[in-house]
């Protein structure tokens, strides 16, 4: 008499086993599905970031850089090309008239995840004492990915030169100093006052919180006079770490090569 409740408990465990293994299974196949898309998600973003060759190549012909009127013809706000030597760094540098636009445009001024490098809106790159290039970090050390290379003083000793090309001609560059900055605490981001004024300041504020700077310079000579009243271009991108924080790379704009 008391095999039909055994029977009854054994096919309910039965049931109960069939119910978590199906479950079980549906929820495996959710995650690899959730697993793939985000690994061809990852992947699309970045070949969102990466710029063809031939954009590059058009635009220079037989030219030894980049002719910018001719990028124009791509995008209207393409307006400068910016090259740091022997690095991932190679990108056409666009600006809006905010600093909004380009974080999910591209350069073809179409929607994307990956932006473009551009110019803060305040800016005059052919004629500012002083000014920002941003550029999302970017996986695989795409955009601005690659930086962070530049936290390595060996790294900085060996990739110290660079190029911006603008519609006038294109300008030498030298890089600096590497940086992490809090921007809750800084004033390096204020270009409007920037304009006119010694860039010292700047230059104090980053040297003193360098992790890596230009062998050629120490940081007192950094925050001299002198040092004060070079042209400088920063470049900015997220920390990994923390939204309250941005790296920073630092370069002297040099003369019309």
């Amino acid at each position: 008499m008391k095999r039909q409740p055994d029977r009854n408990i054994a096919l309910i465990q039965c049931v109960i086993d069939r119910f978590l293994n199906v479950t079980l299974l549906i929820i495996s196949a959710l995650f690899l599905v959730v697993g793939v898309y985000a690994l061809v998600d990852n992947r699309l973003v970045i070949h969102e970031a990466e710029i063809p060759d031939s954009l590059k190549k058009s635009a220079m012909a037989d030219r030894e850089f980049p002719d910018i009127k001719e990028l124009k013809n791509t995008n209207e706000e393409i307006i400068a090309w910016l090259t740091l030597d022997d690095t991932l760094v190679d990108y056409p540098i666009t600006q809006a008239k905010d600093n909004a636009k380009y974080l999910t445009v591209n350069y073809k001024n179409e929607h994307s995840i990956a932006g473009n490098p551009f110019v803060d809106y305040r800016n005059n790159l052919a004629t500012d004492h002083y000014s920002i290039i941003y550029g999302h970090r970017m996986n695989q050390k795409k955009m601005f990915g690659s930086l962070i290379e530049y936290a390595n003083a060996s790294y900085m000793q060996k990739h110290l030169t660079g190029t911006l090309t603008l519609p006038s001609g294109t300008l030498g560059l030298e890089v600096i100093a590497y940086s992490v900055i809090d921007i809750t605490n800084t004033k390096i981001y204020d270009i409007a006052e920037k304009r006119i004024n010694s860039n010292k300041e700047i230059l104090k504020s980053i040297s003193s919180s360098a992790s890596a700077i230009n062998g050629k310079y120490t940081r007192d000579y950094l925050q001299s006079d002198q040092a004060g009243q070079w042209r400088l271009l920063l470049l900015s991108t997220c920390d990994k770490n923390s939204k309250h924080y941005r790296d920073v790379l630092l370069l002297k704009i040099g003369d019309y090569i």
